[in-house]
């Protein structure tokens, strides 16, 4: 390693702890327990990406990359997809875990510091 340049690892050890980081951190992880949500109730119903695509009205391409967590979906197109899903789409607006009292069981996943 030459003098004066940082490794990644030194970059992003410094990054981790930015509001930013954090920030993406958390849509990151939404997009891939929406994405998670949506192909394992597909597979329930025994329905192809295809299959699904087509009665959600999008294309499989993107589907897809929904599925695998890359996009962050629109309520719209959650809406849509919840219904050729024969789904509720709840939506849910609660107090951090962090917030809430320690006497509550219940906890979201922690970002790793």
């Amino acid at each position: 390693m030459t003098a004066g340049h940082t490794t990644y690892e030194q970059l992003a050890s410094q990054r981790r702890h930015t509001a930013a980081y954090r920030e993406g951190y958390a849509e990151a992880q939404r997009a891939c327990l929406i994405g998670q949500a949506v192909r394992e109730r597909r597979l329930a119903l025994g329905l192809s990406q295809v299959e699904l695509a087509a009665r959600a009205g999008m294309t499989q391409p993107a589907l897809s990359r929904l599925e695998a967590g890359s996009v962050i979906p629109t309520i719209p197109l959650l809406d849509r997809i919840s219904t050729a899903l024969d789904a509720d789409l709840i939506v849910e607006i609660a107090p951090h875990a962090r917030r809430m009292s320690t006497t509550t069981t219940a906890r979201s996943p922690q970002m790793p510091k």
